[in-house]
């Protein structure tokens, strides 16, 4: 669904929305938001949001200005090129988030090109055409309701994601290859502060080739992920409950471009393994981390 189709107001990063909805799975009366890396788009990740509407997860795909700063790989090399990266690394989510213009934010988005907004008019696009569906229990007071929806994403996505469980109570965080950030040898200081959504409520999925995976697991460290379970538990050598642990790795040959695409191969369509028969090699892992207690 173009983004467009949900708010004329908005104006950038016009890829389709994505959303999912199985009639025959029945409903754990949750959203599953996914959320795009860098320069990606929801059609990238089909697989996943598809398995998600199987598990009974009513599913939205969503578009939003997730393009690089201008002569910058991301936000994160965008951030740390300012006086103060940790600074910029909030406001610059928080602005992807709201919209509102942010101090100190690399990026800039407006107010109807925000996650909250985008979604919010996906969904009211959603409840008016597809009634039935149930698409308007996600949302209260004009506004996402963040207590049923779990917030999910790759990179960038999966950053935004945990920045959005710091900020309001949500249904479940899942990260694929995030958080990346590191500023001075450190994760963002978000990051070990206060959350709203409750730290067990956190997952992630990460390559063990990929070049920011160190950054990574300092990552799930300030989170507070090392608590539960054993420490990181590699998908191919266990089989689920993966030792009651939050944090997954693996060490999978990506389906194309080799070890190149590690970051990218633990959740787009193009990269991760398959099975012979075509179902994704990770499969067991994504549910687990979509349904664990």
């Amino acid at each position: 669904m173009p983004p467009l189709a949900t708010d004329p107001r908005i104006a950038q990063a016009f890829d389709d929305h994505s959303a999912w909805f199985n009639s025959s799975a029945r409903t754990n009366h949750q959203l599953f938001l996914y959320l795009p890396g860098t320069d990606g788009v929801p059609g990238n990740a089909l697989l996943i949001q598809e398995m998600a509407a199987r598990l009974g997860y009513h599913v939205i795909g969503l578009m939003y200005p997730d393009a690089a700063p201008a002569n910058f790989a991301s936000i994160v090399p965008a951030c740390a090129a300012q006086p103060d990266g940790n600074a910029c690394d909030y406001a610059t989510r928080l602005e992807i988030l709201t919209g509102t213009a942010q101090t100190g934010s690399v990026m800039n988005v407006g107010v109807a090109d925000g996650i909250a907004n985008r979604l919010t008019t996906v969904l009211e696009y959603l409840d008016a055409n597809y009634p039935a569906e149930g698409w308007s229990q996600f949302l209260a007071d004009g506004k996402p309701r963040w207590s049923a929806i779990a917030a999910t994403g790759l990179s960038l996505g999966g950053g935004e994601a945990a920045f959005i469980g710091a900020l309001h109570v949500l249904a479940r965080v899942v990260m694929f290859s995030a958080i990346t950030a590191n500023y001075g040898g450190r994760p963002p200081t978000w990051e070990s502060t206060s959350h709203l959504t409750p730290t067990d409520r956190y997952w992630d999925l990460a390559h063990d080739q990929d070049p920011a995976y160190p950054h990574i697991l300092l990552s799930w460290a300030a989170l507070g992920l090392d608590a539960f379970g054993s420490p990181p538990e590699q998908v191919e050598n266990s089989q689920p409950p993966y030792s009651s642990t939050h944090e997954l790795f693996t060490d999978l040959r990506p389906q194309r471009e080799d070890y190149k695409a590690a970051h990218p191969s633990t959740v787009i369509d193009f990269y991760t393994p398959l099975n012979k028969d075509g179902t994704p090699t990770l499969g067991d892992a994504w549910q687990y981390l979509m349904t664990a207690h």
